[in-house]
C-alpha cells in the first residue's frame, strides 16, 4: 500500500474517532440510557450508539464502498460476534469499530473509555487508532510505518495540512521480559465459560508479576503495552474491534501480539496476551490457557 491511500486512512479514521470522542465528551456525567446486553457486566449505552452512527458517517463520507463492522451492529453474545466477523473476514476495505470501549466506566464516570478504529485489508490490519479523548491523547499505527503517540494539537495540525510525516512522537514497548519486573494488566473473564477456573490460575501469574492493573478497558490496555506503561496484557473471550486498533499498535512499537496458544495474532484471535517478549508471553499464555 502506497503512503498517499495511507494518508486518506489516516485522515478518515481520525475524524470518525474526533466525532465520536467529542460526542462522548459532550455526554460525559450526564443522564444515560443503560441497557444491558448479555449479563449484568456486559452494557450498552444510549451514547454508545451515536457515537458508532458518527463514525459510519464520517468514514461513508470518505469512502462509501467501504464495509465497517462495528460492536453496535452486531448482537450481543459470542457467537453472533463470531459469525459478525466471518462474515465479512475477507472483505478488501474493512473497518473494525469499537465506538466506545469501557462502557461500564463511562456509566460510572471513570475517566477510562476510548475510541478503537482499525482498517483492514483482506484480514489483515494496516491503521489503528486509539483515542482517549478524557486526556486528548491519540495512538495510533500505519502497518510498516511505525506507532506513534500525539496530541490533540498534533492531530489537528496534521489534519488542516495533511502529510507523510505523522504527528506526534514514535512509540515503543517498554522492553521488559520478565514477570517479576512486569507492570501487568488484564480484564476478569467475565464472559469465560469457566471463569472461576481461570481466575485461579491467573491469581498465581499475578502473585509473580511487580504490579497489576485492570483498567476496564481492553484497547486502552494494548494502547498503553504500545507506549510502555503496561509491559503484559492477557484477556480471555475479547471481540475483534476489541484488540485490532491496538494489536496493530504493538506490534508497530516493536511488541509482540499473540493468542494464549502461542499463534501469531489474527483477527480471528479472542485469547490474547501482548507484551515485549514473545518468550514470555508463550510461558504465560500456556499456564493461563492450560
Amino acid at each position: 500500500m502506497v503512503e498517499a491511500s495511507y494518508v486518506l486512512l489516516a485522515q478518515a479514521a481520525f475524524r470518525a474517532a474526533r466525532a465520536a470522542g467529542d460526542h462522548m465528551m459532550g455526554r460525559y456525567r450526564t443522564e444515560l440510557v443503560v441497557e444491558t446486553k448479555t449479563s449484568l457486566a456486559d452494557v450498552v449505552t444510549d451514547v454508545d450508539r451515536a457515537c458508532e452512527e458518527a463514525i459510519r458517517r464520517t468514514l461513508a463520507e470518505a469512502f462509501p464502498q467501504h464495509r465497517v463492522l462495528g460492536e453496535e451492529g452486531v448482537r450481543p453474545g459470542r457467537e453472533a460476534a463470531v459469525q459478525a466477523l466471518m462474515n465479512c473476514l475477507d472483505c478488501a476495505d474493512l473497518w473494525i469499530v469499537d465506538p466506545l470501549d469501557g462502557t461500564t466506566n463511562f456509566v460510572h464516570q471513570l475517566p477510562l473509555s476510548v475510541v478503537s478504529i482499525a482498517y483492514a485489508r483482506g484480514g489483515e490490519v494496516h491503521v489503528g487508532v486509539i483515542l482517549d479523548p478524557y486526556r486528548g491523547e491519540w495512538f495510533y499505527a500505519l502497518r510498516g510505518q511505525g506507532a506513534y503517540l500525539a496530541g490533540d494539537h498534533d492531530i489537528r495540525a496534521w489534519l488542516a495540512a495533511p502529510s507523510d510525516t505523522w504527528p506526534g512522537k514514535r512509540m515503543r514497548v517498554s522492553g521488559v521480559s520478565e514477570l517479576r519486573r512486569a507492570v501487568m494488566a488484564t480484564g476478569l473473564p467475565v464472559r469465560h465459560r469457566d471463569r472461576k477456573r481461570v481466575m485461579q490460575r491467573a491469581a498465581d501469574v499475578i502473585a509473580e508479576v511487580k504490579s497489576l492493573r485492570t483498567l476496564g478497558a481492553a484497547a486502552l490496555h494494548l494502547a498503553y503495552v504500545a507506549a510502555g506503561r503496561i509491559d503484559v496484557f492477557w484477556e480471555f473471550d475479547l471481540n475483534a474491534w476489541d484488540i485490532a486498533a491496538g494489536a496493530l499498535l504493538v506490534q508497530e512499537a516493536g511488541g509482540v501480539i499473540q493468542s494464549m496458544q502461542g499463534e501469531p495474532y489474527s483477527l480471528r484471535v479472542r485469547d490474547v496476551c501482548a507484551g515485549s517478549d514473545g518468550e514470555m508471553l508463550r510461558s504465560l499464555g500456556a499456564r493461563l490457557a492450560e
